[in-house]
């Protein structure tokens, strides 16, 4: 059975309300509608449990909440293609049904709500904004990578290590919003891993985020076994998946429904 309605959003507080009841699953619906300075056009089911935020000018769209059973809201989405961020998989099917696909990133959602205790790995600095150079060279998941590295480093919270001066790993924050922290842009120098530096600058981020009364998560991609087996190893456990994507143009005869 298909669900109900999509409606157009035009009171935000009531948005962020709903969303609010289940904060961390939405946490990046949460970030992208009131957190970024992207504008989105925001709608909801009728049974508050399913969301959409579509961003025109920038032809992207983010969904939240049970897509499950839903219809897609064709004519609401861009016709020329967009991008998906963290979608449930229930959406990403349903866009499979009326879109061709030109990229899809897949990734395992895992969480840690327990700190590790005192350790020296909070003795740990933080990032520099001077350091993004170095960071962006090692994160290339946007056009743009060294203006948003150096953001996420003046905005929130980062830890590395650094020998004479020079950075051998680290470890950011994307955003931070619905109670959770998503951790992001890990990266270890080729010549200095297995040396335990990945963990150290885990366990920082994580001691961090909780003295912030946030609970650390990150999206991990489905090919990345190795960073699989270093949080799992770290105590943090699978909650879930979501999709990144790159949506082409609209499939022939694909009808426009606001199902």
């Amino acid at each position: 059975m298909e669900k109900g309605s999509i409606k157009p959003v035009k009171d935000l507080k009531t948005l962020r309300k709903a969303l609010e009841k289940d904060a961390f699953k939405n946490a990046a619906f949460i970030n992208s509608v009131f957190n970024d300075d992207e504008k989105f056009r925001c709608y909801k089911g009728s049974d508050c449990k399913r969301f959409l935020g579509v961003n025109g000018k920038e032809r992207e769209a983010i969904f939240g909440g049970d897509w499950a059973g839903a219809r897609l809201p064709v004519d609401l989405l861009p016709k020329k293609g967009f991008f998906v961020s963290c979608a449930p998989t229930p959406a990403i099917r349903l866009l499979k049904r009326h879109y061709k696909f030109k990229g899809e990133w897949p990734c395992w959602t895992y969480a840690r709500k327990k700190g590790f205790g005192k350790g020296p790995w909070d003795e740990l600095e933080r990032l520099k904004p001077s350091d993004a150079p170095v960071v962006a060279k090692h994160w290339r998941l946007d056009d743009k990578p060294e203006p948003y590295i150096r953001s996420r480093i003046r905005k929130y919270e980062s830890a590395c290590v650094r020998v004479d001066g020079k950075l051998l790993a680290w470890g950011g924050l994307h955003w931070e919003a619905g109670g959770a922290a998503n951790m992001g842009f890990a990266h270890t120098m080729a010549r200095h891993r297995r040396k335990g530096y990945a963990t150290l600058v885990t366990k920082a981020m994580v001691n961090r985020i909780i003295a912030r009364g946030n609970i650390p998560m990150m999206y991990i991609f489905k090919t990345n076994t190795a960073s699989q087996r270093l949080c799992e190893g770290l105590g943090f456990k699978r909650i879930g998946e979501a999709t990144w994507a790159l949506v082409g143009k609209r499939k022939k005869n694909s009808r426009s429904k606001r199902g």
